[in-house]
């Protein structure tokens, strides 16, 4: 799969549907995930402000543990697709 900078500011939530993140930057196609981020961090990779450089608190995001994707939101698989 591959993101866009449209995703940036997408909550992550685990098979569970509990909110573990949000994407804070995508990068050549890859989205990186700060687990829990601030209100603050939140907002500005939801509204577009500000730098969206992934930081060390950013994981990527690999395709295979991704179930769905929709209307800003990405839902995670219980283990990884093989």
């Amino acid at each position: 799969m591959e993101f866009t900078e449209a995703d940036e500011g997408a909550s992550v939530f685990d098979a569970d549907r509990e909110k573990i993140g949000v994407v804070v930057e995508v990068r050549d196609g890859e989205a990186y995930v700060e687990p829990e981020p601030s209100l603050a961090e939140e907002l500005k990779a939801k509204l577009d402000w500000g730098s969206h450089e992934a930081d060390e608190d950013a994981y990527a995001l690999e395709s295979n543990w991704i179930d769905e994707v929709e209307d800003g939101e990405i839902l995670l698989r219980t283990r990884p697709q093989e």
